[in-house]
């Protein structure tokens, strides 16, 4: 099947996977923080709740230009701060106030690189598939990170974790200049409407809503699955095994729409999708043995995949210019930036079902917005 725009996609996956690498490898990163740099558990993920919630205010104030901005220039000043800020990080990772503050300036930063590349593929004909090649990217990514870092945790430490970070953001620095400047927005498109105008449409409200609530909940498993796992005294090598195996299996799901399009709508997809994410988090609730915890992953990594790229799409189709997607991804990021927050209020002793039922409550009401917003859009079929 040929991907009209492949190239272009290709680019901005890579430089948008790489503004999120933190989120996409969030448990290991946890991890490391707990069992090498001398951080508790809810002192580690606060510190990436911070980050997260940095990039999210950052998305949102810039979807409100994002028609007046030129997505190239923002990409290589924000991937040049990403890494200063990434190498101080390296030696400074601990429960201390420098660290925290290096975090945030991070999360701007890399809020800035991440809706300079998601808006891109806006611009774009053929964007919905364009959405799906990035969520596949993404989830090799996360795959191969959840794979290896918990294996080689004792020999990276936080400074090889996040040195490889610095590595990563110059590689995407290298991508950047590939990313369309103000020529590639054409006089049509300006004229399209203001960004305020359309973000304060019926449609753009829920949608951006519902991806906000869509992340919290993801996040707040995510956040402690690794943790979870080591309370089921599994193995540093069972546990990286079976979150490498979660996010291959969302290469699938991610590519789904790919292969398929908007041939069943968009709600419906994603009622599909986050139902096998719910399923998922009930078995984990019960998870009691390997098999179980493996399986539960799976689904949470297949539902996570699946519904992201109509989302996207979602939001792409309301503006053109980006404006919406833009607005979206930051409110995706408050979600996720509050999820591990969220998780690592209910957590307090162990307590991992608690984060569970906390996720299963938000997929719930993840659904009934974005049943709403279909309705709006006349995706509800």
């Amino acid at each position: 099947m040929r991907i009209v725009n492949l190239r272009h996609f290709a680019v901005f996956s890579v430089v948008a996977t790489v503004s999120m690498t933190p989120l996409l490898v969030l448990p290991a990163m946890v991890g490391v923080l707990v069992d090498n740099a001398g951080m508790s558990e809810s002192s580690a993920g606060w510190s990436a709740s911070l980050s997260f919630l940095a990039s999210a205010c950052t998305g949102l104030f810039l979807a409100l230009r994002i028609h007046h901005l030129n997505l190239r220039q923002m990409a290589i000043i924000a991937l040049t701060m990403t890494a200063v800020a990434d190498l101080i990080s390296a030696y400074t990772a601990g429960s201390t106030t420098l660290f925290f503050a290096v975090r945030i300036a991070a999360g701007v930063s890399l809020g800035m690189s991440y809706v300079a590349a998601i808006s891109s593929f806006a611009r774009f004909d053929g964007y919905e598939r364009g959405f799906g090649v990035f969520v596949t990217f993404q989830f090799v990514v996360s795959g191969i990170g959840l794979y290896i870092i918990p294996i080689f945790a004792d020999q990276l430490g936080a400074r090889g974790l996040f040195l490889i970070f610095v590595g990563l953001d110059c590689f995407a620095l290298l991508l950047a200049r590939y990313l369309p400047d103000d020529r590639a927005v054409t006089t049509e498109q300006r004229a399209s409407g203001s960004e305020l105008k359309v973000l304060m449409s019926t449609t753009a409200i829920l949608a951006i809503i519902g991806f906000a609530l869509f992340e919290a909940a993801n996040n707040a498993q995510f956040t402690y699955i690794e943790r979870f796992g080591v309370a089921l005294e599994l193995s540093d090598h069972t546990i990286g095994f079976t979150l490498l195996v979660a996010s291959l299996i969302g290469i699938p799901g991610a590519f789904s729409i790919v292969v398929i399009g908007h041939r069943f709508g968009t709600i419906w997809p994603l009622i599909f999708g986050i139902g096998v994410g719910v399923a998922g988090l009930f078995v984990l609730l019960g998870a009691d043995s390997y098999g179980s915890y493996f399986f539960g992953n799976c689904c949470m990594g297949f539902s996570w995949s699946f519904c992201l790229p109509y989302i996207q799409t979602l939001l792409a189709s309301i503006d053109r210019n980006g404006s919406a997607i833009a607005a979206g991804t930051s409110f995706s990021t408050f979600g996720g930036a509050f999820g591990p927050g969220l998780a690592a209020m209910v957590v307090t002793g162990g307590a991992y079902a608690n984060v569970f039922m906390l996720a299963i409550g938000l997929f719930v009401i993840t659904l009934i917005v974005f049943y709403y917003a279909g309705t709006h859009t006349g995706n509800s079929r």
